[in-house]
């Protein structure tokens, strides 16, 4: 597979390039030339193989690798996803029951197999991990229909990955980015505008605390090409307010859905959904599920619902601990016991 850069279509790259390298050489994001695509009959054969046959061959076609079923069952178990029902139509995915109690251990696991080194963040190659982790995790959920699919917007890092899993065919409904304080994107999405200087306002989610979303720039390229993004780009230096045009805006929006949460209500929300259903969200879990049931208030969102919870509460045991009011042991006996 060949890719490009968010800011130049005519040169193309390897795929053992966008692997090892965080941006192309004019500083743009890689994303493939020719996205894959999976037709409704090509999803229904794959979502019958195991999770980590799913993962091996979404990684495999993205990257020309040769990773079989067994080394990702080595590198993350064999059923490393745990759904968790929480209410009418929602299923919480735990991604953190492992030694490491997070996504991030799953993902630095796969990417050590790929690169030979556990360098999971690294651009374009956190994008086509968490598109194979999903492939993974819709294929174990009971319903075929389109689930849509709450998480934490951050970076945009997630999201954009779940827009491009989508796209290739992957049963996702809609895609709902949950924000804090940190709301640049509500803003652009509700209003057609973003301020390029806005401050990171530091919150008990830091996986929510970006003002200008990094990964924004491929929503940017897919509504609206290099062209769009050149445009962005200077705004960005210019620390002024970026304001796309209706048609892109509406090009933006397509699928999308943004939440914002304020970080007293994710306490809140911690609180109310143990008292509810007897389960424990981590903060950014939380705020993923209260962006759900502000965006269920919509006509026509209240279909199957996942969302992400990417990161055990203990390793935010204090504020989780504090929104239950219990001790941090306690919390721990909660979870593990």
């Amino acid at each position: 597979m060949l890719y490009i850069t968010t800011r130049n279509c005519r040169d193309a790259y390897t795929a053992q390039r966008a692997l090892r390298e965080n941006r192309g050489p004019d500083g743009g994001m890689y994303l493939p030339f020719h996205e894959p695509s999976y037709s409704a009959e090509d999803w229904k054969e794959l979502a019958q193989k195991p999770f980590g046959q799913r993962v091996a061959e979404i990684l495999n076609r993205l990257f020309g690798t040769r990773l079989a079923c067994w080394d990702v069952d080595v590198c993350i178990g064999r059923n490393p996803v745990h759904f968790v029902p929480l209410g009418h139509r929602t299923l919480a995915a735990e991604l953190w029951r492992n030694p490491g109690g997070s996504y991030d251990y799953l993902a630095r696991e796969l990417a050590e197999q790929l690169l030979n080194e556990p360098n999971y963040q690294r651009g374009w190659l956190a994008i086509a991990l968490r598109i194979a982790v999903l492939f993974g995790i819709y294929g174990q959920l009971p319903s075929g229909e389109p689930t849509d699919l709450a998480l934490v917007s951050g970076d945009f890092t997630a999201p954009i990955s779940a827009y491009y899993a989508r796209a290739w065919g992957l049963p996702i409904g809609n895609v709902i980015c949950c924000c804090n304080e940190n709301s640049g994107l509500w803003e652009l999405l509700r209003h057609g505008q973003l301020r390029a200087d806005a401050a990171v306002v530091r919150t008990a989610v830091p996986e929510a605390d970006a003002a200008v979303p990094e990964s924004l720039e491929r929503l940017v390229f897919e509504a609206g090409g290099t062209a769009e993004v050149e445009r962005y780009l200077e705004v960005c230096r210019r620390g002024g307010t970026y304001a796309p045009g209706d048609l892109v805006l509406a090009k933006m929006n397509d699928g999308l859905s943004v939440s914002v949460v304020s970080s007293q209500r994710i306490g809140q929300t911690i609180s109310s959904v143990y008292r509810t259903h007897h389960y424990v969200l981590s903060p950014a879990a939380a705020l993923a599920y209260a962006g759900l049931m502000d965006a269920r208030a919509t006509p026509g969102m209240a279909k199957n619902a996942l969302i992400l919870a990417e990161k055990s509460p203990a390793l935010d045991a204090e504020f989780t601990a504090g929104s239950l009011k219990i001790s941090e042991q306690e919390l721990n006996d909660l979870l593990f016991n």
